[in-house]
């Protein structure tokens, strides 16, 4: 069996854990009280489901890198590791991964670790996050909530900037987990930091002239 093939099979069981925290959204639904739009979210429970998916979805974010030596090397790449390291020097999210991703499987990291030893980024509690990204400011209208347990809310309300009303509707919803460096400065989240590391996954193939199925890298695509 081919690398190639091994690797679209892992691609697939990478997929099943991404739509497994997705189906989070589920729980979102449009509400609207005297004539004003927002949202009502059920009720998450506990949430140490969410930072499973999380840890999940790093795993393979992280190991990713092993399939993707493996198919270099199948296309006569010399130097693959050289090749690989390559570009996670210039990915902070591989680097995150890669560091949470070891602690988690070994229950701690080496003294002296490869990447991101600097930062020694930690996994903090989940969150839900609702946000009106077409909100034409830098400070956009933003719902969050987080904990162990996240309990049924709702919300409704606009704002305006000058004649231009934007209702809130048409949010865009992430359930994750923040991650942090050593000294509380927020490094991005879980599921988005694994969406950029697979991002530079693929982009070393397509370097290197490889081209990946587009269903394969969006697991979402053919919904």
């Amino acid at each position: 069996m081919s690398q190639f093939t091994l690797f679209t099979k892992f691609l697939e069981d990478r997929n099943i854990a991404s739509e497994d925290l997705a189906e989070y959204q589920n729980l979102v639904e449009p509400a609207e009280s005297e004539g004003w739009q927002g949202y009502r979210i059920q009720r998450v429970g506990p949430t140490n489901r969410i930072t499973q998916r999380c840890q999940v979805l790093m795993q393979y974010a992280w190991h990713c890198r092993d399939y993707v030596k493996k198919i270099l090397e199948e296309h006569g790449v010399e130097n693959v590791g050289r090749v690989v390291n390559g570009y996670i020097e210039k990915s902070r999210a591989i680097q995150i991964l890669s560091y949470l991703a070891h602690q988690y499987k070994h229950g701690g990291v080496d003294h002296d670790p490869k990447w991101a030893g600097d930062l020694e980024p930690r996994i903090l509690k989940p969150f839900v996050r609702g946000q009106l990204r077409e909100f034409p400011l830098r400070l956009k209208p933003t719902v969050m909530r987080w904990g162990d347990n996240i309990g049924e809310f709702e919300f409704v309300g606009h704002c305006s900037i000058g004649d231009v009303d934007y209702p809130f509707k048409d949010f865009t919803w992430e359930f994750s987990c923040t991650i942090v460096d050593k000294d509380g400065r927020e490094l991005g989240h879980a599921a988005e930091l694994c969406e950029r590391a697979f991002e530079t996954w693929f982009k070393i193939l397509e370097d290197h002239g490889i081209q990946i199925a587009a269903t394969a890298i969006d697991p979402l695509s053919s919904v």
